[in-house]
């Protein structure tokens, strides 16, 4: 393996070996590790095509052909650990400004699922040069949960470099500063405590060098868990941030000593929730290896807070022998547990082997099969689409088959959405049901091909009635009505670009009107008038009052200030009406500013307001 990442890299040199095979540490890094080394024949297979072999001169090409020189590159590449090998390849070669600007390309030129992995893997080499560069860079990239993990990561760096300038950075941060001195703190384990603590200290952020420092102890006591247990674990368990911890010593002890010391665990813990955790991880740990000394166990249990304890269990029991898990969940007695149990061995069950329990089907309870039928085939169309959607169509007709159907569509639609599509239009075996399904995968269909989802939603009639199965929307309104709703979350720009393909009657109002809300949620108040403006005058003052209950709820004073923009005096009262009563909870207008409200009001509504009616005030606002 170390011959062929060497000759992947092209030259035997020492930093290039270093970057690729010893670099990736501290948070994430073993897994980053893990991903950039090939672990099977596949995959060295699969990571040699990056180069020619080397046995073979005749044919290997020119480097000009096969060398990575871009980012580009690296982003057509299929496998994940071929792009972080390739990646790694090319940083090893870069000097400081070379990888910051392959970080800043990295924004446009990377999918969002690919970008973290291998921006990790950037930002760990150019912490390595220049981890202020490093850490600045990772501050200007867009706004992520997964910061923190960038933050870390040149914090590691740092801290072995140099120590004293990491603080001194740190100092300056806000939102990350707890990243940055934890990085720190558990990076540097060579400091005595006093140092850490001071560290940690200065930089307002004590608990977590208190933290880390127990935890080095429970590492250095973990040898004697009994000893760990009583001299520090107890200590311990009303910090909810050492609450793994104690939990981990917990697991030591049962494995050295047996179930029969859980009982003693318990009765130490007198946080409720610590105990909880703890009982719960132990026999999680237990059911991996007995999994029915476990369970039996689990039913002892005064107190399992939504039976999550022994669903837990015969989650896990139900990976090695779901027959088994199956046959002790049925034997509860309590009915609560027992089908609490019985749903998590067949959840389970399904997604670990689908074929086995379909093929076991008939030992599963009657009213759990059409719930493991719907799960099993869903996990199966991940792998195999076209195979899961076989056995529906041989499915009877009724609700087993249509939910069945539409969990094979929701993820083969994912996977292939033009031949889950063609399998929904063209297929016989699902002609009783094939409205349903379209409605169904309308909304994830929308999020990848908007303008295919729309002709298709198009190319169905308007029902008048509502369907068979009560999943087919609103009555009389198209399908396309599906399209444009979902857009207005997803993109509600190309929402709008589709208004005007949309068929007249409901559909078009309930459309105009969804697009019209969705702006004035997102603060486009001019383009919400704008979208108004469009529809026949005839019906407009109904989308007015629908768009003034979004105005009042996402700008009031707003609202307010603009109340001149409603073109007639009844939709003003109605909006007047919506600001006085929406008020009585949000308390986003001052008392002055009710009353200026309550001047825009109708004699009828100023009296409906005053008496409270809601009968009176709910066939005022009706239309929202």
């Amino acid at each position: 393996m170390l011959l062929t990442v060497t000759f992947l890299a092209g030259v035997g040199c020492t930093s290039a070996v270093y970057w690729l095979l010893v670099a990736p540490s501290g948070e994430n890094g073993d897994q980053l590790a893990d991903a950039v080394v090939p672990t099977s024949p596949d995959e060295i297979d699969s990571s040699a095509r990056l180069q020619t072999s080397p046995t073979d001169a005749s044919n290997s090409p020119e480097p000009s052909e096969f060398a990575i020189r871009s980012l580009d590159e690296i982003a057509g590449m299929e496998s994940a650990s071929e792009q972080q090998l390739a990646l790694r390849i090319l940083l090893s070669d870069l000097d400081e400004a070379q990888v910051a600007a392959l970080l800043t390309e990295s924004e446009d030129v990377l999918d969002v699922s690919d970008r973290f992995e291998l921006q990790f893997a950037m930002i760990q080499r150019l912490a390595q040069q220049n981890p202020s560069r490093a850490l600045s860079l990772s501050l200007e990239m867009e706004s992520d949960y997964r910061l923190g993990q960038f933050v870390t990561s040149v914090f590691r760096e740092w801290a072995r470099s140099n120590l004293d300038e990491a603080v001194s950075r740190a100092r300056t941060l806000n939102e990350f500063k707890g990243s940055a001195v934890r990085a720190i703190v558990e990076e540097r384990t060579d400091l005595s405590e006093d140092t850490i603590l001071a560290i940690a200290r200065d930089l307002d952020n004590e608990q977590i060098a208190t933290s880390a420092i127990v935890q080095r102890k429970i590492d250095e006591a973990i040898d004697d868990p009994e000893t760990a247990w009583n001299e520090l674990a107890v200590d311990l368990q009303d910090d909810s941030a050492q609450h793994w911890t104690v939990s981990r010593i917990a697991v030591a002890w049962v494995e050295e000593s047996g179930l029969g010391v859980l009982d003693q665990i318990s009765q130490s813990l007198t946080n409720v929730q610590t105990r909880q955790m703890v009982i719960g991880a132990v026999l999680d740990d237990v059911a991996r290896t007995d999994p029915e000394g476990a369970f039996n166990h689990a039913l002892t249990l005064e107190n399992d807070p939504h039976n999550s304890i022994i669903g837990s269990i015969a989650s896990i029991w139900a990976r090695s022998d779901p027959r088994s898990a199956l046959t002790a969940a049925m034997g509860i007695e309590r009915d609560s547990v027992r089908k609490h149990a019985a749903d998590w061995v067949v959840t389970s069950w399904a997604w670990d082997d689908p074929r086995d329990l379909l093929e076991g089907i008939d030992a599963v309870p009657a009213d759990l099969q059409e719930q493991a039928t719907t799960t099993a085939l869903g996990e199966m169309a991940d792998e195999s689409p076209e195979e899961a959607a076989a056995i529906v169509v041989a499915m009877e007709s009724g609700t087993v088959k249509m939910s069945s159907a539409d969990s094979v569509v929701s993820s083969w639609v994912y996977r292939d959405h033009g031949a889950a599509l063609e399998w929904i239009l063209n297929e016989p075996g699902v002609e009783e049901i094939r409205s349903e399904l379209l409605y169904s995968i309308m909304y994830r269909l929308a999020s990848i091909d908007p303008e295919l989802a729309m002709s298709t939603a198009l190319a169905q009639p308007i029902d008048e009635d509502e369907s068979e199965y009560g999943m087919f929307g609103p009555e009389g309104v198209g399908m396309e009505y599906r399209v444009i709703s979902s857009l207005t979350y997803l993109d509600v720009d190309k929402a709008v670009g589709l208004l005007p393909q949309v068929r007249e009657g409901p559909t078009k109002f309930m459309s105009f009107r969804t697009v019209a809300q969705s702006l004035m949620r997102n603060g486009d108040v001019d383009k919400a008038f704008e979208i108004v403006q469009q529809f026949p005058e005839s019906d407009r003052e109904k989308i007015y009052q629908a768009l003034s209950s979004s105005w009042a709820m996402s700008d009031p004073k707003g609202m307010l200030e603009s109340m001149g923009r409603f073109p007639s005096k009844n939709v003003r009262s109605r909006a007047a009406a919506l600001l006085v009563t929406t008020n009585q909870h949000s308390k986003a207008l001052s008392d002055e500013e009710i009353e200026q409200a309550k001047k825009h009001l109708t004699d009828e509504h100023a009296k409906a307001l005053d008496e409270d009616d809601p009968e009176v005030l709910q066939s005022l606002f009706q239309a929202f």
